[in-house]
């Protein structure tokens, strides 16, 4: 079943993506981001960390309460996960910021 518009993901990741984080950096202040680095590599650093412990704490009980049938995935492996997909969309992100007026 083909569709008369089709748009492929890997489109999106490769052509369209890139170009929209690097106008979003170009565009930068960068006075206001220098001065405000130590927190914000604190926050991405701790949040992300959050992020992965949190995923991965969640998805121990799944496993441990038998939701999983036969596939018991270790914490590391957990951990693991957690980690691959607790990054934050920057775009998403920036669209939040926009919208508030965030400099």
């Amino acid at each position: 079943a083909h569709t008369l518009l089709s748009f492929s993901p890997s489109v999106f990741f490769i052509a369209l993506l890139p170009p929209i984080i690097f106008n979003s950096g170009y565009h930068m202040r960068r006075d206001m981001f220098f001065r405000h680095i130590k927190p914000i590599c604190l926050f991405a650093c701790l949040g992300t960390v959050a992020s992965a412990v949190s995923i991965a704490l969640l998805l121990f009980v799944v496993v441990d309460s038998g939701w999983t049938g036969d596939f018991k995935p270790t914490f590391t492996e957990l951990l693991t996960f957690g980690g691959l997909i607790s990054a934050t969309d920057p775009v998403s992100t920036l669209a939040v910021f926009q919208s508030k007026r965030v400099d």
